[in-house]
């Protein structure tokens, strides 16, 4: 197997697992120096990585169908969760709410993920490669910047509407999304300069 393969499919593995993980610690909310985020914050950095090294590198149409393989091993994951939950299980086993209690809100969790990543990350990879294709804007930090703005905004309003709408006050949904959107976006243009040298590394081994 060629080694840009090799790397090829390493970045998705990461990307897909780091996808699942997002799923399962959603449901988890954490606080911070009183901003509201979910647990699931831990792994935007490395999806996001990747998601714009895979727009960069191999352009929309595959960052497309990476995404979209994503999450069909997402409905996998809950599909099976719901199996695990719906079994019989044995009088010892004391566990059996606390299971449900976490893994049983996935689909939900699934249903906002899927559609804000469907919707955040693909506006995001689709900004990034109109403008390097479409405009004369060649600068990589601009792109990044502009399409992460674009795609986190998008992702955290239907995340967080989706996802806790009936579970949290409208207020703390709003606090929800400035707070999630704001923090991803920071992070990201604090991780511009890792992208750029992944993207190098990328290109250099393609």
């Amino acid at each position: 197997m060629k080694k840009e393969n090799n790397l090829f499919i390493l970045m998705i593995m990461i990307y897909t697992t780091c996808l699942l993980i997002s799923n399962v610690t959603a449901f988890k909310v954490v606080s911070f120096f009183g901003i509201t985020l979910t647990a699931a914050t831990l792994v935007f950095p490395v999806t996001y990585i990747l998601g714009d090294v895979f727009s960069e590198v191999y352009g929309y149409k595959k960052t497309k169908q990476i995404i979209i393989s994503g999450f069909l091993c997402n409905t996998l994951m809950v599909f099976i969760f719901f199996l695990a939950i719906l079994m019989p299980y044995p009088d010892y086993f004391e566990y059996q709410k606390e299971f449900e209690l976490v893994l049983g809100n996935t689909p939900r969790i699934l249903v906002a993920s899927l559609t804000a990543y469907l919707i955040g990350g693909l506006s995001n990879s689709y900004v990034l490669t109109f403008i390097k294709e479409k405009t004369n804007i060649k600068p990589l930090w601009f792109r990044l910047s502009f399409s992460t703005i674009i795609g986190e905004l998008l992702d955290s309003i239907f995340f967080v509407t989706i996802g806790f709408i009936g579970k949290i006050s409208l207020n703390n949904i709003i606090i929800m999304i400035i707070s999630q959107a704001g923090i991803k976006i920071i992070v990201e243009f604090i991780m511009i300069p890792i992208v750029y040298k992944v993207v190098s590394f990328v290109k250099k081994n393609n």
